[in-house]
């Protein structure tokens, strides 16, 4: 098994082969920009991460309060190692690419033995919107959690609990998002693979794992603005697909998603993704094997497809939270993990056709792993000049506080501002948990004016003033829950460990 490992990593390497120089390439998101961020958090030894200083064009953002931030503690290990900033996202885009195809072999497996997990492996890492969720989008979250999908069903065909609740955690801090869109697969895959009850309190310890981050996004999420998130452009009406997009067009773009079927990057199943599961699903049918999966698998792989179409409308309509998805195509991301697990059975009705088909989804999807413009530039060069501009007033809307009634039209100044009353202002947004040490003595600050800038008052003549961002309630009991029950379950593992030896 181990050469098997070791050939699959050799044929994942053109996915990624490209990033393999100086620089960065142009993408739709931001995470760079984050990592950076997330990198003063560290240096500060402020952890669990929850403000980003040079957010919201400079006046600061709690984007870490309700972001996961999985992908950075990874991407902080690379920066520890001595990376650039650009290198350790660079890698961690790597990691997404190889550790799912890996994940994937062990869950695939478990069903086609070895010939189909190869297969599956391979169909996983080179499906079209793998190359979106890397190349073009630069969504790095959403292809960390390709890693976890796989595991997660294996630990359920395992019967392994405690890796259930860690796997499940580490997706929610994540990507919530992919978890969302996971969660009613995941509850069909355990209806009809388990129906073991004992995977429910499972579930309900991942939650509690992850409390440091989902209590303040249960709690503090009306403190910010997130009427944006579903409003305009990101409303998900606006994002269907069309069964061209998905089942003919070999349109590669690395424009964005618009209205109407104009979009300008690819919503792609994959040719071979489809086609294959379809010749699988018949041979099944004809041959009335009734015992295999396999149509399970493709009939969850279609569902998740037609979530992207809007016949599916009234399930949009419907379900509580799915709008925040925004972009229906988002679950492309689900039928790429259920067509490519059963894509390894076709090596179970078929001699060898391994080879054959593993080079064809290459060679026809190879050109997909490639940037739009490279840039030839160093950190220093990236977070500078018009560039670092762009990324700091990137996503303004997302978590602005409410405190402030508008949003900022400029950057934010460098110095403080003393007003007539004696009070100063801080060219700092105001969130809970800001406060100030006057003289050592802390002091509250208070938002003013329309940006609701950190304002405080004090009596005349010199002072040291240190302005500080402190947990509140809500963070502080988040962070004690995770930490203890992490630490519980830590030592239950030691103790089954060393019980078992």
């Amino acid at each position: 098994m181990a050469k098997k490992i070791l050939l699959l990593i050799l044929l994942i390497i053109p996915a990624f082969a490209l990033m393999l120089r100086p620089g960065i390439y142009t993408m739709h998101d931001f995470h760079v920009f984050r990592q950076f961020e997330f990198d003063k958090c560290v240096a500060a030894k402020v952890l669990p991460c929850r403000w980003a200083p040079d957010a919201g064009i400079g006046y600061g953002e709690p984007l870490f309060n309700f972001y996961g931030q999985f992908p950075y503690w990874l991407g902080t290990i690379f920066r520890l190692s001595g990376f650039s900033v650009l290198t350790s996202v660079k890698s961690v885009f790597i990691l997404s690419l190889v550790l799912s195809g890996i994940s994937m072999y062990f869950l695939s497996k478990q069903f086609w033995g070895e010939k189909g997990a190869f297969v599956s492996a391979l169909f996983y890492v080179y499906a079209p919107y793998r190359a979106v969720d890397v190349w073009v989008r630069g969504a790095l979250p959403e292809a960390l959690a390709f890693i976890f999908f796989p595991l997660i069903l294996l630990s359920i065909e395992k019967k392994k609990y405690i890796i259930f609740s860690l796997l499940l955690a580490a997706l929610l801090i994540t990507h919530n998002l992919s978890l969302f869109m996971f969660m009613p697969f995941l509850g069909f895959w355990w209806f009809v693979r388990s129906r073991d009850w004992k995977f429910i309190p499972a579930g309900l310890l991942s939650l509690i794992l992850g409390s440091f981050y989902l209590l303040p996004v249960i709690f503090e999420s009306k403190l910010v603005s997130l009427n944006q998130i579903t409003a305009d452009y990101y409303n998900y009406s606006l994002h269907w697909t069309t069964l061209r997009q998905l089942f003919i067009s070999n349109f590669w773009g690395y424009g964005g998603s618009t209205w109407g079927p104009n979009d300008t990057m690819s919503f792609s199943a994959g040719h071979l993704h489809w086609i294959v599961a379809i010749i699988l699903a018949v041979v099944v049918i004809l041959r009335r094997s009734r015992r295999t999966p396999l149509l399970f698998f493709i009939a969850l792989g279609f569902i998740a497809l037609f979530l992207t179409h809007g016949k599916s409308e009234i399930f949009w309509k419907t379900i509580l939270g799915l709008p925040f998805v925004q972009f229906p195509w988002r679950f492309l991301s689900m039928s790429t993990l259920f067509l490519s697990l059963s894509a390894g059975a076709i090596t179970v009705f078929t001699k060898n056709i391994q080879i054959p088909v593993v080079l064809l989804l290459i060679i026809i999807n190879i050109g997909f792993f490639k940037p739009d413009i490279w840039l030839n530039l160093n950190d220093n060069q990236y977070f500078s000049g018009k560039l670092w501009d762009e990324q700091r007033s990137s996503a303004l809307s997302d978590y602005w506080p409410k405190t402030a009634p508008q949003l900022p039209a400029d950057f934010a100044p460098n110095q403080p501002v003393r007003n007539e009353d004696g009070s100063t202002t801080y060219p700092i947004v105001y969130f809970p948990g800001w406060t100030s040490l006057v003289d050592g003595i802390e002091t509250a600050v208070f938002p003013s004016g329309p940006l609701g800038l950190i304002t405080l008052n004090t009596t005349p003549g010199e002072h040291t003033i240190e302005l500080i961002f402190k947990d509140t309630f809500v963070r502080t009991l988040g962070n004690i829950t995770s930490g203890i029950t992490l630490l519980g379950v830590i030592s239950w593992i030691l103790f089954r460990l060393r019980y078992e030896s």
